[in-house]
């Protein structure tokens, strides 16, 4: 007579309980339990993983024994399940390392009931994430400077209030303890002493919007994590302190630069232009996957001060860009110039007080210090706003870049919006200067939603000048035929109502670009027998 097999449960943590239940039969209760604990961790998702687990334990007594000798299935505690899963969570995590969440957004319970919960067991925490708004920062801090969280791992703290709340700089767990065990500190609004955290041996750094941070601190950290794979510094215009060299660097060097072998990922958006050029300087990066640069350049100075700090980075600028095949700029709102090509993105946003000449040896400076000449690169240009400087900076790029495909879009509800509409006539002729020219010739595909309900006569005149052109007698190469145009509404529509189509506009850009495919809404408009 034969027997049922029984598998022995197992502990996450090593251990063994009771057998499976006799009577669950079907095939996925004879699952050994590693696999169904697998299929578990797959199939429970946030924010109800807690609820997720107490349906499954009601299976049958089998799963209840599995899942409930399984700690590391309950770590995660988010005040989003409420108060009694929260405790359910902890008393059946036992002694595993705990990932805490608290977002006031969601939370359905309070801070001091959630924190009430956990503050015993500060010791297991690996992950804390708290959100919160306003005034509840100060009783927050003093909690965390009563526990001592060794065996955190990842501390994530948001203000989300538009004002700041705390008034003082405050110390991080009381600044008398460091975190030894700390990889990934993201830290948002919060007016904390960041050499309160000690902090060292860092993987990834967040400091955004963070009141009395200077840059000794920041260098500090980095200095101290030279493993550190991801850095994002955000909002900091007031940084202060940026530190001379011996005070950024405790010990005696003959090279002041700091050797950052793993990081692949810097973020540099709005600081201090001081700071960035002389963390710029400061910093080796073999391994850089992706630099993203994005500042405001009010004056002359601070264009130096980036170019200067960009030029310490010359080997990485052509490693991120060396094997891009395409690259996109952009010509955005209030002044608003984007390139991202391969592994750099970089966006400035220029002032009226820089001039068209500064502007132009800056863009300039970067094109001429890529892995590779732009001139050779198809380019994807995008053009989303106007600015009296467009019409000049456009016949500027003519020269520099080969777009060979032209995005122009507009927001129907922004004023400005109109004004795009310039910008049509100056694609329908060649330039007057000396020497003519077409502007970017070599566009074959342009998408746009500058269509009224009554179409648009200027882009049916370009589209119809493009495509009748030939070579001038003058020298002016004629400008390629459009290959592909999409077309979409850039009216005032509400989001009920289906967007119109102009069945005749279409027909007419249809005969007048007669060898191009023409898209209304990412649909193709077949062509009529």
């Amino acid at each position: 007579m034969s027997k049922t097999i029984q598998h022995p449960t197992i502990n996450l943590e090593g251990g063994t309980s009771s057998p499976l239940d006799a009577h669950c039969n079907p095939p996925i209760h004879r699952l050994p339990p590693e696999i169904l604990l697998e299929v578990v961790r797959n199939y429970i998702q946030r924010p109800m993983r807690t609820r997720d687990l107490v349906r499954l334990t009601l299976v049958c007594k089998s799963w209840s024994i599995i899942i409930h000798d399984a700690p590391l299935l309950w770590t995660t505690i988010d005040a989003t399940e409420g108060p009694s899963a929260v405790r359910k969570a902890l008393q059946t995590a036992k002694d595993a390392l705990l990932d805490l969440n608290f977002d006031h957004n969601y939370a359905r319970m309070d801070e001091e009931a959630f924190f009430g919960s956990v503050g015993e067991k500060s010791a297991q925490w690996r992950t804390l994430v708290v959100v919160l708004e306003a005034t509840a920062w100060d009783w927050i801090f003093e909690k965390l400077q009563e526990g001592a969280p060794l065996s955190l791992e990842t501390l994530h703290l948001s203000d989300q209030a538009e004002e700041e709340s705390i008034s003082d700089i405050v110390s991080g767990f009381g600044g008398n303890i460091a975190l030894p065990q700390l990889k990934k500190l993201f830290l948002a609004n919060i007016p904390i002493n960041l050499a309160s955290l000690q902090l060292s041996g860092l993987k990834s750094l967040t400091i955004k919007s963070i009141r009395g941070t200077s840059g000794t601190d920041i260098i500090n950290a980095i200095r101290g994590s030279p493993a550190i794979e991801s850095i994002c510094l955000e909002s900091l215009e007031s940084l202060t302190g940026i530190p001379p060299l011996r005070e950024a660097f405790s010990h005696p060097v003959g090279n002041p630069s700091i050797q950052l072998a793993s990081l692949v990922h810097l973020s540099l958006d709005n600081i201090a232009m001081p700071f960035l050029k002389f963390l710029l300087s400061a910093i080796t990066t073999p391994r850089l996957e992706t630099l993203e640069i994005d500042h405001e350049l009010p004056n002359v100075s601070d264009a130096h001060l980036l170019l200067d700090g960009l030029g310490q980075q010359l080997s990485a600028l052509a490693r991120l860009t060396t094997d891009a095949q395409t690259f996109k700029f952009s010509l955005a709102s209030f002044g608003s110039y984007l390139i991202r090509i391969g592994g750099l993105y970089l966006r400035l946003c220029v002032e009226d007080r820089l001039s068209a000449n500064a502007l132009e040896e800056t863009w300039d400076w970067v094109f001429n210090h890529l892995g590779k000449p732009l001139k050779d690169l198809p380019a994807h240009l995008y053009i989303t706003d106007w600015e009296p400087q467009i019409p000049a900076l456009l016949e500027w790029l003519t020269h520099r870049l080969t777009v060979t495909k032209l995005s122009i879009d507009r927001y129907p509800w922004y004023d400005r919006a109109v004004l795009l509409e310039t910008i049509i006539p100056l694609f329908s002729r060649p330039t007057t200067s000396t020497p003519g020219t077409w502007l970017f010739p070599q566009i074959e595909v342009i998408e746009t939603n500058l269509i009224q309900r009554n179409g648009n006569d200027g882009l049916l005149e370009m589209f119809q000048s493009r495509h009748l052109a030939e070579d001038g007698n003058d020298g002016v190469a004629a400008p390629k035929p459009f290959r592909e145009i999409w077309l979409a509404f850039g009216g005032k529509q509400y989001h009920d109502s289906p967007d119109p189509i102009n069945m005749e506009f279409l027909r007419k850009v249809q005969e007048v670009a007669s060898d191009a495919d023409v898209y209304w809404e990412k649909k193709k408009v077949e062509r009529g027998r």
